[in-house]
């Protein structure tokens, strides 16, 4: 129940914001995430001075321009967990881009989320729980993707952690069945 409090206020804020100076970040385009995502949810959360999401620099994109990694630790309107569940806590990746501003690709709540280089491929290891694996639920689950030409796609099935068969198996008798139809 307190989850959907959040939400709602979120997303009447969300609807108040669209039509302003906020809407790029609010739809994942952004010349300024870290302060643009902070005087939005500085308005949301009822945040007091110096309150700010928990941000690391990172370097995806490897163009000399910090890309960064949001992790939505934090208060919100009084609740210690606004932003975490038990599928995890929000997470987001913007990436700067050629014409100088910043794209968001990646919007998820996770258990944790690892960047990896593994013969060249950037990657970036979310783990879920079990039932994302189509497993029990207390099995850890990970999903890998791989970050290529400004977007985030599910990395091949060799650097997939041996958790996600299951669903990977699953993906490939639909695409299949659609095939056939």
């Amino acid at each position: 129940m307190i989850g959907r409090g959040i939400i709602s206020a979120t997303l009447a804020g969300l609807a108040l914001f669209a039509t302003s100076a906020l809407a790029g970040v609010v739809e994942g385009d952004s010349p300024d995430p870290v302060a643009e995502l902070n005087t939005f949810y500085t308005k949301i959360c009822r945040w007091t001075e110096g309150q700010r999401i928990p941000v690391e620099v990172v370097d995806i994109t490897h163009d000399g321009v910090d890309d960064y990694l949001f992790t939505y630790d934090i208060a919100c309107r009084g609740f210690a967990d606004a932003f975490t569940g038990t599928a995890g806590t929000a997470r987001q990746i913007w990436a700067s881009i050629a014409d100088g501003t910043y794209l968001r690709i990646l919007d998820v709540n996770a258990l944790a989320l690892t960047f990896e280089n593994r013969e060249g491929h950037e990657l970036i290891i979310l783990q879920h729980r079990g039932d994302y694996c189509m497993t029990a639920d207390a099995a850890p689950c990970f999903l890998t993707l791989e970050f290529t030409e400004n977007q985030l796609i599910w990395a091949d099935a060799e650097f997939q952690h041996p958790s996600m068969d299951a669903r990977l198996r699953l993906l490939e008798a639909e695409q299949e069945e659609t095939t056939n139809d």
